[in-house]
């Protein structure tokens, strides 16, 4: 039996049926298929894999998404509803490897429910923009954090018979005009920045991948055989199905060569070139990878449907669970926790107050149940005589309020379009006056992603919320008056204004390059002929800034940054102390105590950092390199302990194709966020 750890311990999924078996199956029904039959498989039924009645190969269905299971009336499952769980990013915010793999096997469990075979998702992209309106769907900025918390999603999810989709394969980082973008990347920065989450999720069993709509580096994703068979097959080892996103080619014999298998939704870019495909070894390729997968799930031999639906009470308990341990405490002037009125009432007001619904849109919708908005929890809390609710408060209805609750956040965080990074005017006209009235105002931000904040330094706090489904509500009243104690880190950084940003002059808005037909993305790619495009397409997206990401670039730059990575605040207080050092070979260990020297139970993230002190090559100042989230009564006190290997000292050499771990000294940075280092040492590689 295949072991089910990779050499670093880390866990993997093993699928039921053996690579060889499914192999060999898969070669033995290609062999009775005609050519036709073949060439149907590869052309998507919508969202399914299309069925063959005279061989008894069974329709493979799909659905949506990272945070749930979207649900389509067009593709009816057997179930009628499904749970809204907070959002992807929400989920990294939780620093939590236990709880993702519990999150990603609640849903797989509803996917078996609803007869679900692929889940595409999860969606690893990195946060590089945080206009970008996906956000919210993917694990933030750092490409380690994202690796360990895909790691465990793949593996919860697939282990309840369900496939994961890792998407969306490469350099997917902005929504305007994706159609038609082209990502022009450096090896060194695909390497370490951008493949380290799908490479991850490939270590971790991942039987599919989806590819992206943007072109890299001057040809489209899903049909760029430099990406697909060189890189993604050849060098990071994926042997399953690997599928386009919807409407994303443009060339069917391209798709064909370049070691795509499957082309969603129906195919028709690969039914125009049938003539030069059809009976061709390339389709014959496609078909055995398809067959072969499906069959080494075990798709081919028993229903995929499991009934009962015993699973929706544990499950909404992940997703509340999830919402409380995502939120973030960005500031606190000692307003929170907040006292439940005896007397007045809480103002609570903001254009997400009365949202029903608390989830992104696009693909990543999942409409769940029971929904209730900020509103309606805190009526639930105080009770609705305590609570008032205005949409347009007063001065002297904020200035007599107990504490004020504003709720701002974006209507249109979608795929297919990004957003602004500032809020509507009308918002922070409003936010402006809470403050200005109320000392005891505490800002509650929905967003996948952060915002400028002008009324930051006159908050008495400001809470990231994210999207936190259909027990998002609840969660933010547990964290805002102290049933539950904050944990929340971010998984990305907020910068102070967006010209700060690497990511600042991706998009020219006087660039007008395409006709009402390809806004929001469109429904199909871009064709160069088309003389309304002349020269001016594919819209080029320069990472010029190559490695230097997120806290990478911040750090480099020495930009002072509104809330930095890994920063989120607690009721409570810890100490670090009694940092040791243990080298054992190419390897160290570290330990170090953390105590809960408040009043208070409370979890912490300790985070580790890697920076090379005497570098050759430009590299970060230092990296995220290891985490551990605990939960410590008052005054208790833990051991937390992590290993350093080599390879995480390794930057890539594009010229030799390989990680490089230069001799030298490092420092070994322990602490509470990016900039709250309590512990340092060092540690020198001979």
């Amino acid at each position: 039996m295949m072991d089910k750890k990779n050499l670093d311990g880390s866990e993997r999924f093993i699928p039921p049926v053996t690579p060889a078996d499914a192999e060999r199956r898969a070669q033995d029904l290609l062999r009775l298929m005609s050519d036709e039959e073949k060439f149907e498989i590869v052309r998507g039924g919508g969202f399914y894999i299309k069925e063959n009645d005279r061989l008894g190969i069974p329709r493979v269905v799909m659905s949506d998404a990272t945070q749930g299971l979207h649900l389509r009336e067009a593709y009816p499952s057997a179930i009628d509803r499904s749970v809204a769980f907070p959002c992807a990013a929400q989920l990294a915010a939780t620093w939590n490897r236990a709880l993702a793999a519990e999150y990603a096997r609640a849903i797989g469990e509803e996917c078996r429910a609803g007869g679900i075979h692929i889940l595409l998702g999860p969606g690893v992209n990195v946060y590089r923009s945080a206009r970008c309106g996906r956000n919210f769907e993917y694990f933030g900025e750092d490409p380690y954090l994202a690796s360990q918390m895909v790691r465990r999603y793949v593996v919860g999810l697939q282990e309840t018979g369900v496939m994961a989709t890792v998407k969306h394969f490469v350099c997917n980082n902005m929504e305007w005009v994706r159609r038609a973008s082209n990502s022009i990347v450096d090896r060194r920065a695909l390497h370490e920045i951008y493949l380290p989450a799908f490479k991850a999720a490939v270590e971790a069993g991942v039987m599919a991948l989806m590819t992206a709509y943007n072109y890299v580096n001057g040809e489209y994703c899903g049909q760029h055989k430099a990406l697909i068979t060189h890189l993604l097959r050849d060098e990071l080892g994926f042997e399953w199905l690997v599928m386009t996103d919807w409407n994303s080619v443009s060339d069917g014999v391209k798709v064909a060569e370049s070691g795509m298998d499957l082309e969603m939704p129906f195919g028709k870019v690969l039914a125009e070139s049938e003539e030069e495909l059809l009976g061709s070894e390339a389709v014959d390729r496609m078909v055995e990878s398809i067959l072969k997968s499906c069959i080494a799930m075990g798709f081919y031999d028993r229903p995929q449907a499991v009934e009962g639906d015993d699973w929706q009470e544990a499950h909404e308990r992940v997703a509340l669970q999830t919402a409380r341990e995502g939120i973030v405490l960005l500031k606190n002037d000692g307003m929170l926790p907040l006292d439940e009125p005896d007397a007045g009432y809480v103002l609570i007001t903001g254009l997400r107050a009365e949202t029903e619904k608390l989830i992104g849109k696009g693909s990543g919708r999942v409409e769940g149940y029971d929904h209730a908005s900020y509103l309606r929890a805190l009526m639930e809390r105080v009770g609705p005589e305590r609570v008032l609710h205005r949409r347009v408060p007063t001065d002297e209805e904020i200035a007599q309020a107990e504490a004020v609750i504003v709720c701002p956040g974006f209507i249109d965080e979608s795929e297919a379009s990004d957003r602004d990074f500032a809020l509507s005017e009308a918002q922070n006209q409003l936010i402006e006056r809470c403050v200005a009235q109320n000392a005891k105002t505490v800002v509650a931000i929905t967003a996948g992603g952060g915002i400028a904040m002008p009324w930051n330094e006159r908050a008495g706090a400001v809470v990231h919320v994210f999207y936190g489904g259909q027990r998002g509500a609840e969660a933010l009243m547990d964290v805002l008056f102290g049933t539950v104690n904050p944990s929340g880190k971010l998984p990305f950084t907020i910068e102070r204004r967006f010209e700060d940003s690497p990511a600042s002059d991706d998009i020219d808005p006087d660039y007008e390059y395409y006709t009402e037909r390809y806004e929001l993305g469109g429904h199909q790619p871009i064709d160069p002929s088309e003389e309304a495009f002349e020269k001016k397409w594919p819209y080029p997206i320069t990472y010029d800034h190559g490695v230097f990401v997120g806290y990478r670039w911040y750090e480099k730059e020495a930009i002072d940054v509104l809330y930095c990575f890994g920063h989120g605040l607690s009721y409570t207080t810890f100490e670090y102390e009694e940092l040791a050092i243990e080298e054992k070979g190419r390897r160290w260990d570290v330990s170090l105590t953390v105590c809960n020297t408040g009043q208070r139970e409370g979890r912490e993230v300790v985070q580790l950092y890697v920076q090379p002190d005497r570098p050759t090559v430009e590299r970060p100042v230092k990296e995220l390199k290891g985490f551990e989230k605990l939960s410590l009564a008052a005054g208790e006190h833990a051991t937390v302990r992590f290993s350093v290997a080599e390879d995480d000292l390794a930057y890539y050499d594009p010229e030799q194709g390989v990680w490089v771990a230069e001799p030298g000294p490092y420092t070994i940075h322990v602490g509470r966020s990016l900039e709250d280092i309590r512990l340092r040492d060092a540690i020198e590689l001979s």
